[in-house]
């Protein structure tokens, strides 16, 4: 019944047949009409085109118009006659999760509240309901129903072909790289995936693989920033006993290990043009040469590649081979940051809440209003890798079930601004260029400290964090902080 549920409400509000239908289950009929009159005075203007009110005074009464009609929000008392509110909410999740339940408590109830949130509400209120407090938690709701009814159809094609659930989201743009790993899947074509640092695009090169008919054929990354250039040959080729001083025996490559199923060449930008050269002739010809061999090796296998830097322009300044670049993106997914998609903030932050929650041994964890206030909020610069991060640490320090928005605040980068721009700046008496060189050297030299720092000294971990490649992050310690590879460990 989820399914049929969810897909009759949001077939309905695409076509523009139903209007936006409240459920409201409350049995004591004075509580009914304050809390009819508060949604009257709440001025929903969230709601787009006609507003429907349907009142059941049961919980069971409520479950059977649920079974007949689309509803798009439920607001509910906690005490009911036979079923109970709590029991209606964990239903609710059952029939369809995307459904956004609002429920309704006296003050002493407030605890019983809570855990209907544990179960799967979005909120509660506290009786006697306050229009301005209602119509501020039922705009919240109704935005959160909204996405969700536009999406829900092609969310749940995109969970039952991800088996693996590892990517969640909602908006337009995730349904638009889920329609790519789709095609993507069908063909052997070669796969170019863009997107800044922390996007998941290793998730969805992953999915590409999963979802194709070579799924239980190797699968085999190679990472183009942590392998040194002169052993990256022998990693990707292989190569022949004697063909370099400690090559004892014949050793096959990564492409040759992925025979018949798919290569993954995560960050392919660092890739030396040395190699680039060779990698091109093994993507036309289907063939490799081992490093000091003479036979060549027949292979067949997807490739697909990832970058954070923008390839046309490394083309353009001859970084990149232009013929390279264009063979590998045939097929080509960008990944849009997470600030271009708020919608999926919240999705994907109680996905990582539960799976988190679950492997810390804290699986009752919720989010409250404002921790989902304070995480759409944030711009999100380091992606959905900072988004875990910030989750990861939340769950870890947090002593109660709940998670506020306080806490969420205080996990992330403060956004006052730099007292560096005021009157006692110490750049202002400098003229224009020379004070922006200095503030420039200023900020660098702290946010490399702040990086190496963060990450225990791993140059490779403090780069890829930072969202630049390792040989540029060792460019800039060797410039800025007078370190050279010696000065961090290499990790």
């Amino acid at each position: 019944m989820a399914s049929i549920t969810s897909e009759r409400r949001a077939v309905a509000h695409q076509k523009g047949h139903a209007p936006f239908t409240i459920l409201v289950v409350e049995d004591d009929p004075s509580d009914t009409e304050l809390i009819l009159h508060a949604l009257e005075q709440a001025e929903l203007k969230a709601v787009e085109g006609d507003l429907e009110i349907e009142v059941r005074a049961t919980a069971e009464g409520a479950l059977k118009l649920l079974e007949e009609r689309a509803v798009d929000l439920v607001l509910t008392d906690m005490v009911l006659p036979g079923m109970d509110g709590l029991d209606l909410v964990s239903k609710i999740q059952d029939i369809d999760r995307n459904l956004p339940v609002l429920v309704v408590t006296r003050m002493n109830g407030v605890s019983q509240a809570v855990d209907a949130m544990r179960r799967g509400a979005y909120d509660y209120l506290v009786k006697p309901v306050n229009p301005e407090d209602l119509g501020m938690r039922l705009h919240r709701a109704i935005r959160i129903s909204e996405i969700l009814r536009r999406n829900s159809m092609y969310e749940r094609l995109a969970q039952r072909e991800l088996q693996a659930g590892s990517l969640v989201g909602v908006s337009p743009a995730f349904q638009g790289i889920m329609r790519r790993v789709r095609e993507a899947a069908q063909v052997r074509s070669t796969v170019l995936i863009t997107g800044e640092t922390g996007t998941g695009k290793g998730l969805i090169a992953r999915a590409v693989h999963e979802h194709s008919r070579e799924r239980d054929k190797p699968y085999q990354v190679i990472d183009c920033t942590t392998v040194p250039e002169g052993i990256m040959e022998s990693e990707l080729f292989g190569h022949v006993r004697g063909a370099f001083t400690g090559a004892v025996s014949n050793k096959p490559g990564l492409i040759e290990l992925a025979n018949g199923g798919s290569v993954f060449l995560d960050e392919i930008g660092e890739l030396p043009l040395s190699l680039q050269a060779k990698l091109l002739r093994v993507l036309e010809d289907n063939e490799v040469r081992p490093v000091g061999g003479t036979a060549v090796k027949r292979v067949d296998m997807r490739f697909i590649a990832a970058t954070n830097q923008d390839l046309e322009e490394k083309v353009k300044r001859g970084a990149f081979r232009a013929d390279l670049y264009y063979r590998l993106a045939v097929v080509l997914i960008r990944v849009p940051p997470l600030r271009e998609r708020v919608e999926d903030i919240a999705v994907i932050a109680r996905h990582l809440l539960a799976q988190l929650g679950r492997e810390m041994g804290k699986p009752r964890c919720y989010f409250d209003a404002s921790a989902i206030d304070a995480l759409t909020a944030y711009p999100w610069p380091g992606n959905v890798r900072e988004l875990r991060n910030v989750v990861e640490r939340a769950v870890m320090l947090t002593t109660e079930d709940v998670i506020t928005g306080s806490q969420i605040n205080a996990l992330l980068p403060s956004t006052k601004p730099d007292p560096a721009v005021g009157q006692g700046s110490p750049y202002i008496a400098l003229p224009y260029m020379e004070a922006k060189r200095k503030a420039i050297a200023d900020f660098t030299r702290s946010y490399l400290k702040a990086k190496l720092a963060m990450h225990a000294g791993l140059i490779t971990k403090a780069a890829e964090s930072s969202g630049i490649p390792r040989q540029h992050f060792s460019l800039l310690m060797k410039q800025y902080l007078g370190l050279s590879e010696s000065g961090g460990q290499n990790g």
